[in-house]
């Protein structure tokens, strides 16, 4: 079992039972470190500082904070936790300037509520609030999460996790008496266990700017970023939290240039339950085979080496769009993650916002790892 397994198999078990810089420089990226033409980009199997020494990522785990969400004290949300029925769903939102605009001087109002037609929603992070200027309104009812905020040259967010139970069986009980050929008494007991249709779960995301509503069942494949027309935007990610605690997660951060115009990206790598769990830090590019690729290095909050990050990426809608289109729809990326022994452990997927000029960019995607040696990451690339 790869080492960075332990943390997060322990991290899960935890969940169970309990119930802004724009500088996108890299000075801490050894120059070997930027051959995209190495299977790894020149990145060794070895421990680092932490955050890799870099201001950026210290700051982006200080801008996002966990939330001690009284509802977790409620009975009933402790037994829906704690009901082996239950499914457990990750949401992160983000909204605002998805990059660092210095430009924008006039303020946006998002505050906003999520609403759940049923089971709890569970505060787990506040993303870039302010004190002062946002914050979360006082928790009235286990579905409903409402919200002050406001951004101008950034953006704010949230990370939840979405709870629900399944519905209780209801027991027909039919009892039948006869008489059997000896005329002995016969009395038959016959029990139809049903389960009540019930109407898909719907998530409701309600603010000034922006509002959408979709299914709990869809939050496992959501991964997008709306634009709208005044340049911000909204970044919707979510992940279907498994019984079977397999690491899994989220990362997210920075995807832009360097001062000398090399592709860089850095940001969070965040666990199945919403919590920082360590820094990933690499490089993007054409390789000398013009392929657009990405090479990089994931470690822990301590700065113990966890893996290597190799894949692809491409812009939406093409190559051949124009560069407002390509602006506006952004690109995915897609790879593996592997071990010290360069042996594949996982696979990463996700999307960006092409960086422009003064500009951070974005990212965000998620991360899983197998659960077992003999698992097929092509397999887990293809359904992740």
């Amino acid at each position: 079992m790869p080492r960075g397994l332990l943390p997060f198999l322990a991290l899960s078990v935890l969940f169970w039972i309990s119930g802004c810089s724009n500088h996108t420089s890299d000075p801490n990226l050894d120059s070997d470190a930027s051959s995209l033409d190495e299977p790894f980009g020149g990145f060794t199997a070895t421990d680092e500082a932490p955050a890799f020494g870099d201001p950026d990522l210290l700051a982006q785990k200080a801008s996002d904070e966990g939330y001690d969400d009284p509802i977790l004290g409620l009975a009933e949300v402790d037994a829906l936790i704690c009901d082996q029925e239950s499914e457990f769903y990750h949401l992160r939102l983000v909204w605002g300037r998805l990059s660092y605009d210095s430009s924008v001087s006039v303020a946006t109002d998002w505050s906003g509520s999520l609403t759940i037609s049923r089971g709890a929603a569970i505060l787990r992070r506040v993303i870039r609030f302010e004190p002062g200027q946002d914050y979360i309104l006082p928790r009235t009812e286990r579905t409903l999460l409402e919200w002050v905020s406001r951004t101008a040259v950034h953006h704010d967010g949230i990370a939840l996790n979405i709870v629900v139970g399944r519905p209780a069986p209801v027991l027909d009980t039919t009892v039948t008496h006869d008489i059997s050929p000896e005329g002995d008494p016969i009395v038959t007991i016959t029990v139809d266990t049903t389960f009540p249709s019930m109407e898909p779960l719907e998530v409701v995301l309600e603010t000034g700017p922006y509002s959408s509503s979709f299914t709990v069942e869809e939050i496992s494949a959501l991964d997008t970023i709306v634009y709208l027309d005044d340049g911000n935007a909204v970044a919707m990610l979510g992940l279907k939290l498994d019984h079977r605690p397999c690491p899994r997660g989220i990362v997210a951060g920075l995807w832009g240039q360097d001062e000398d115009g090399r592709g860089v990206f850095k940001g969070l790598w965040v666990s199945r339950v919403g919590e920082i769990a360590g820094y990933l830090k690499g490089r993007y590019g054409q390789n000398q085979d013009g392929e657009k690729v990405f090479r990089g290095k994931w470690i822990s909050l301590s700065g113990r080496f966890e893996g290597f990050l190799t894949g692809r990426y491409r812009h939406y809608p093409d190559d051949e769009s124009d560069a407002v289109a390509l602006e506006r729809a952004g690109g995915a990326f897609a790879g593996r993650i592997y071990s010290a022994e360069r042996v594949a452990i996982g696979v990463m997927k996700g999307g960006f916002r092409p960086a422009l000029p003064e500009e951070g960019g974005f990212f965000q995607g998620r991360w899983r790892l197998a659960c077992l040696q003999e698992d097929d990451t092509d397999a887990l690339l293809e359904g992740f």
